[in-house]
C-alpha cells in the first residue's frame, strides 16, 4: 500500500468524506466487567488497532506515556504501535467492551489507524453514546456465537464504529473554526452561569459543550484570564455572599444551593478566597451595613 504514510491533519482534512479503503477486520471482541482490582499492564499491539468503550465506571489509561481518565460514554483508540496500561477505578469499576481491528487502511491515515496520532485517544460519545454500545455489544454477541456470516456482520459494525467516531471529530473540528476564541470562551462562561449550582465538572463542561476539554481550558484561560474551574468557584462564592447578607439562610443551605452538598467542604474553600468563615463575613458585613443606616 502507499499513501498512507501521512499522519498530519491540516485545516481542510476534516472537511473531506471518511475513505475506508480497506475495510476492518475483527481481530477479536471481549468485555471487562465489574472488577474493582482490574488492570492490564503496559503493551502495545503491531499488527492491529483497539478500540474500548466504557459502558460503565470509570478508569486511568496511559496512553504514549500520557495520563488520561475516561469515564462512561468514552471510547479509547490505540493505533497500531500505540504503548497503553489500563487501571479500573476500584470505587467504581469499569465494565468495557473491547474489539482488536485488522487489516483497516484509512485514506490519509497510517495503516492499521483509526484515528489521526495528532488527536486525543480519549473520545466523548455524549448522545452517540447508546449507538456505539448497541454496535459493540452486537460485535461481542456475534463473534461469541459465530453464527453463518458473522464476519461479514461484524465488518459492517466496525465500519459504522469507525464512522461514527470520524463524525464526532468533524463535529469537534467544525466548532473550533466556526467560531473565534472570544465566542467559544463566552460560550463555556454563559453555560457556568447557567449550571454553577449544579455538581458540574470540567469534564461535564467539555461533554455538554461538545469540546475537547484541554481545548476548552486554553481558549478559556486565554480569553478570561481565569480557568473554568476557578470561574465556576468564584461564580459560587459570589452568590453565597449575597445569600448570606440578604437572606436569614443557615450556611448548610446556602452551600447546597450553591452546588456543595458537604457544608464543611463549602466552609473551607469559601475561607480559603475570602479570607473569612462564612459566617464571619455574614456577621462583618452586616455590621457595615448596619453603620451606614
Amino acid at each position: 500500500m502507499e499513501n498512507f504514510n501521512n499522519n498530519e491533519v491540516n485545516e481542510t482534512d476534516w472537511k473531506k468524506t471518511l475513505m475506508i479503503i480497506k475495510p476492518p477486520v475483527l481481530a477479536y471482541s471481549g468485555q471487562v466487567g465489574g472488577n474493582p482490582n482490574w488492570n492490564f499492564p503496559s503493551h502495545k499491539h503491531d499488527d492491529l488497532s483497539e478500540m474500548v468503550f466504557i459502558s460503565e465506571g470509570e478508569g486511568t489509561f496511559m496512553i504514549n506515556n500520557k495520563r488520561y481518565n475516561a469515564k462512561k460514554g468514552d471510547i479509547l483508540i490505540y493505533n497500531a504501535g500505540v504503548i497503553h496500561e489500563e487501571y479500573s477505578n476500584p470505587t467504581n469499576p469499569l465494565k468495557t467492551y473491547f474489539c482488536g481491528v485488522t487489516n483497516l487502511a484509512i485514506d490519509g491515515l497510517k495503516e492499521l489507524c483509526i484515528i489521526p496520532f495528532e488527536l486525543d485517544p480519549v473520545i466523548s460519545t455524549n448522545k452517540y453514546s447508546n449507538q456505539f454500545e448497541t454496535y459493540f455489544s452486537n460485535i461481542f454477541e456475534e463473534s461469541s456465537l459465530q453464527a453463518e456470516e458473522f464476519d461479514i456482520i461484524c465488518k459492517g459494525l466496525l465500519s459504522s464504529i469507525i464512522a461514527l467516531i470520524h463524525r464526532i471529530i468533524k463535529l469537534q473540528r467544525m466548532e473550533m473554526h466556526t467560531e473565534d476564541s472570544s465566542t467559544l470562551a463566552q460560550r463555556i462562561k454563559e453555560y457556568i452561569d447557567k449550571n454553577y449550582k449544579k455538581d458540574i465538572t470540567l469534564d461535564d463542561i467539555a461533554d455538554n459543550l461538545y469540546m475537547n476539554k484541554y481545548y476548552l481550558s486554553h481558549v478559556f484561560k486565554e480569553e478570561m484570564d481565569n480557568t473554568p474551574i476557578n470561574y465556576l468557584i468564584n461564580r459560587r462564592m459570589g452568590e453565597a455572599k449575597s445569600l448570606l447578607v440578604a437572606t436569614d439562610l443557615k450556611v448548610g443551605e446556602i452551600a447546597r444551593i450553591v452546588g456543595y452538598d458537604n457544608p464543611n467542604y463549602f466552609t473551607l474553600l469559601f475561607k480559603k478566597m475570602t479570607g473569612e468563615s462564612p459566617r464571619q463575613f455574614k456577621a462583618n458585613h452586616q455590621k457595615k451595613l448596619f453603620y451606614h443606616k
